[in-house]
């Protein structure tokens, strides 16, 4: 009896619980789930759709997906066309990637980019890095937030830290802010 239980809870959990990493109707995190088993197809015909719809959470992972050539061809182009407009509508994981590709510091930076065609650009770096830091939702984006911005900083100059922090103080997302998920 007690094992009925467990489960009955667990699957009221689950299909109660909008919004979180257990939903259970919501493509997004269904594919999320495929995606964390390493099944990048299913993933990707959960998230196609929604892209369509101009969901930001998964313009966000079909462009992870187009960027390691996971379930689609590997196509960087595609890869930060998805990302900038996702995070153009504050999509805290696609301004993360921004940043790192204009950062250009491979060996320390998460996403990192030879063929990308992105010059370095530390002031487009900040300015991404600002936004995802105040986007940031999850502990390892904010601890990998707090060790990227001293290190970026130290390698510019004070009018280009200037430039980089008006231009995120006065930012607002386009063409909305797109509400991306806190699943957690």
């Amino acid at each position: 009896m007690r094992n009925w239980i467990y489960i009955f809870v667990l699957t009221l959990y689950g299909c109660g619980m909008p919004n979180t990493y257990y939903s259970t109707t919501d493509d997004y995190v269904v594919g999320l789930r495929w995606h964390d088993r390493g099944d990048y197809e299913k993933a990707a015909k959960y998230w196609d759709p929604l892209v369509q719809k101009e969901d930001c959470d998964a313009e966000y992972q079909v462009g992870t997906l187009y960027f390691l050539g996971r379930a689609k061809p590997q196509n960087n182009e595609k890869a930060i066309t998805l990302w900038r407009k996702a995070a153009n509508g504050n999509q805290q994981r696609a301004q993360w990637a921004l940043g790192d590709l204009y950062y250009h510091k491979k060996e320390i930076t998460f996403h990192g980019c030879k063929d990308c065609e992105i010059k370095q650009d530390l002031v487009a770096a900040l300015f991404w890095y600002k936004l995802f830091e105040k986007s940031a939702k999850y502990e390892g984006e904010k601890k990998y937030i707090t060790y990227i911005l001293p290190l970026i900083t130290a390698d510019m100059n004070t009018n280009q830290i200037k430039a980089a922090t008006e231009k995120a103080n006065s930012w607002v997302p386009t063409p909305k802010d797109c509400g991306a998920r806190n699943l957690w």
